[in-house]
Formats: C-alpha cells, structure tokens, sequence
C-alpha cells in the first residue's frame, strides 16, 4: 500500500513540474551577432519574462500594440503558432497524467501519457526549428521583422547584426527529462508488479 501510494505522489509531482518548467525556465536562446568584431550578444526568455516586458501592467515594451507585421515574419506565424500548441499539449498531457495517476489503479495509463508527453516535447523542438530557420539562414533579416522604419538606420542594422541563434532553450530539455522520468518511474513499477504476480 505504501510503495502505491510513494508511486502516486512520484508521479504527479513529476507530471505537474511542466507547468512551472514552462513558464519560468528559460524557453527561447535568442543569440544576436554584429559582423564587425564578431560580438555575441545572448538571452535567455522564459515565458514569464515574455509576459513582464509585454503584457503586464508594468511592461517594458508598449510599443507592441503598434506593431506591424511584416509579410516575410507573418509566413513563419503557422510554425510559431504549431510550437504554442506543442507547449499547451504538453502542459494540458501533464495534468492529465496527474488526474490519471491519481485516479487510475492500473499503470498503464499513465506510462502512456508520459510518453506521447515526450512526443510532444519532441514536436515542439521540430516545430520551433522549422519557426527559426528563415531567420537563421539570412531569408529573413533583423530590417525585415517590422521593428525599425524605412531608412538609414535600419540600412545599417540590416548590414551590421544577424541573428545567430534562435532555439528551444532549457525548459524543453528539462520537460522532456520529466516526461522520460516519469516513463522509467511508471515502467519500474509495472516491471516490480509482473515480478509479483509471478
């Protein structure tokens, strides 16, 4: 009774660690680079500094409502958006595990969750790769996100910096082990169970 009850426990605290690992573990590497001197310049945003800068009341960044979508950023938007998805499924797969693993005697359940998580995980790796490709390989420069108007300025910015790097950063490395965890954790349970029952 008391290894089904250390199983339960176990399980849905790894299945609910995607929730606070997606929205303050870093998400996104933005790495920028200036032709000139070969200099780095690098971040790390969680989804939580993503809402800080644009939708909180104290938001560094005002500007956003009066942005305009170039055509060349709009065509990246179905990958983006596919990659959000990827991230509400892995969050709406982790509370279900939890309710399943509460709920269900049976291990099976669960093992299989956790493993269409790590899927899930997966895809939102290859759709955030397919997202930040024409940014990386210079057919989308920084003059044509939209952000600088027409002119010298953004002549210059256009020539002299380049995005280097753009990924999934920590958090989906980090959701992937919780899913994997849990997989091992659940598949360890069923293996001792079989070698009860025999």
């Amino acid at each position: 009774m008391v290894y089904v009850i250390v199983f339960k426990v176990v399980a849905v605290v790894l299945a609910l660690s995607v929730i606070p690992i997606a929205i303050f573990s870093p998400m996104v590497q933005i790495v920028g680079g200036m032709t000139i001197g070969d200099t780095l310049v690098g971040e790390d945003v969680s989804l939580y500094d993503i809402y800080r800068m644009f939708l909180s009341r104290n938001a560094t960044v005002r500007s956003a409502k009066d942005y305009q979508m170039t055509d060349e950023v709009r065509s990246t938007m179905p990958a983006l958006i596919t990659s959000g998805c990827f991230l509400a499924l892995i969050l709406l797969l982790g509370i279900a595990t939890a309710v399943v693993s509460i709920c269900c005697k049976k291990k099976l359940p669960t093992l299989i969750l956790s493993a269409v998580s790590g899927l899930a995980v997966m895809g939102l790796f290859r759709s955030f790769k397919a997202f930040a490709a024409p940014y990386l390989d210079g057919t989308i420069s920084i003059a044509q996100l939209g952000l600088l108007k027409e002119g010298f300025l953004r002549t210059i910015v256009s020539a002299i910096v380049k995005l280097e790097i753009l990924q999934i950063s920590s958090a989906g490395f980090l959701m992937f082990g919780a899913a994997l965890a849990l997989f091992l954790w659940t598949s360890a349970f069923m293996l001792v169970e079989i070698g009860e029952k025999k």
